[in-house]
């Protein structure tokens, strides 16, 4: 994150930047921001954005950007401002995402925390999305690092949260972050299987077996399985697997290029054996089980777009999510934490995992965010190997679940 004093000192950032293009405002900005971007050189457009073309407007004004283009978007609930509904704002992004020259789309001063509307805008958006948000004291910036490090400026710097996400008034906030796999879903053997038929399709002559597998989960860094396979092949070509019972801890770097090299080609393999073996998943958790939970709930899964939607048919409902879309999303990178518990407003954070890279990331978080009450739950059979003193444990996230209970009453 990247703090400011005040939102208006990271709109000047982007009009500095030599990268800006034509800046394009909701209607709402007009009269604060159009003869200040117009005076530092740069072409600025109007939206209207009212009544039922809303949707119309936004998808438009995304197929006209040229490169390096910006949109500016004003999410306060006003009913006197612009009105861009949460649905229309996801298409808008997906669909922005696409374009040959997609906009930095910059979304600012977001409604009263807790409403519906609000809970997504920080998580998991396609395309090139810088979320400006106000904390007591200043402002603040959530988007992708390389985004962030562009912004240069009088004032900007590390964000230095406040006591708690919560503004004052609001009853503290308790979210409950859940892993899917091994936490909400028993994978079975899907994710083994789809891994070791990769294998045998790209590296037949290559011994692998389920201790392999256990072994990469536990080095760290290998939470996804297309990098995992990718790995595995990367080890291969150097001679053998034989360096995976040395590698707990420290990973392999001198692998890492060619790891990323076979990463695209591991993942269209693993998906394609997926289809096949994700019938062996069952759920481990309904929703009234969850709902029995006191705070709020999300995922963050090391699962692709994709395969999350698939866990979603798999469990029967929905939850707010971040999932492995981008690079600093990927667990151990806490990122996926931070954005959960700023679009929560979250004062704790409990986050439910079976790996070593579960617990490394709500770490990363607690380091980078210590206003926030950060707890990490270990379940599964490897509980007690993943957790640290101080961390929860249970074997199942039902068990779990009860704990929680308890330590309220």
């Amino acid at each position: 994150m990247l703090g400011a004093p005040s939102i208006d000192a990271f709109l000047e950032a982007l009009l500095r930047t030599s990268a800006c293009g034509r800046v394009w405002l909701a209607g709402s900005l007009q009269e604060t921001w159009q003869g200040r971007v117009q005076r530092s050189g740069i072409p600025c457009e109007i939206l209207t954005l009212e009544g039922r073309d809303v949707a119309n407007t936004l998808m438009d004004t995304a197929s006209a950007c040229g490169p390096r283009e910006q949109i500016w978007l004003n999410l306060d609930r006003s009913p006197t401002l612009d009105q861009v509904d949460l649905l229309t704002l996801d298409a808008f992004l997906a669909f922005a995402a696409t374009r040959p020259h997609p906009p930095l789309v910059v979304l600012m001063r977001d409604d009263a925390p807790a409403l519906p509307r609000t809970e997504r805008l920080a998580v998991d958006r396609h395309g090139i999305v810088l979320l400006l948000r106000e904390s007591p004291g200043g402002a603040y910036a959530v988007g992708a690092p390389k985004l962030l490090a562009t912004l240069e400026g009088p004032g900007l710097g590390t964000f230095e949260p406040p006591a708690t996400f919560a503004r004052p008034g609001l009853r503290p906030r308790h979210l409950l972050a859940l892993d899917i796999d091994g936490v909400l879903i028993d994978p079975g053997r899907s994710f083994h299987e789809a891994v070791a038929s990769t294998l045998a399709e790209l590296a037949p002559g290559l011994a692998w077996d389920d201790d392999h597998f256990a072994a990469f989960k536990r080095v760290g860094g290998f939470n996804n399985d297309f990098r995992l396979t990718a790995g595995a092949l990367a080890l291969a070509e150097q001679g053998g697997l034989e360096e995976l019972r040395h590698a707990e801890g420290r990973g392999f770097p001198h692998l890492e290029t060619r790891i990323q090299e076979l990463e695209p080609l591991c993942r269209s393999l693993v998906q394609k054996h997926y289809v096949r073996t994700r019938r062996l998943e069952r759920p481990m958790v309904t929703r009234e089980e969850l709902d029995a939970f006191e705070g709020e709930l999300a995922i963050f899964t090391g699962r692709p777009p994709d395969e999350l939607t698939l866990a979603f048919q798999v469990l029967g409902f929905r939850l707010p999510a971040v999932s492995d879309s981008v690079p600093h999303l990927r667990k151990p990178r806490p990122e996926g934490l931070l954005q959960l518990a700023d679009a929560f407003r979250a004062t704790r954070v409990t986050f439910v995992g079976d790996t070593c890279d579960d617990g490394a990331a709500l770490r990363s978080a607690r380091a980078l965010c210590p206003g926030v009450d950060w707890r990490f739950a270990a379940v599964g059979p490897d509980r007690q190997w993943v957790a640290e003193e101080g961390d929860l444990q249970a074997p199942r996230l039902k068990d779990l679940l009860a704990q929680l209970g308890r330590t309220r009453s």
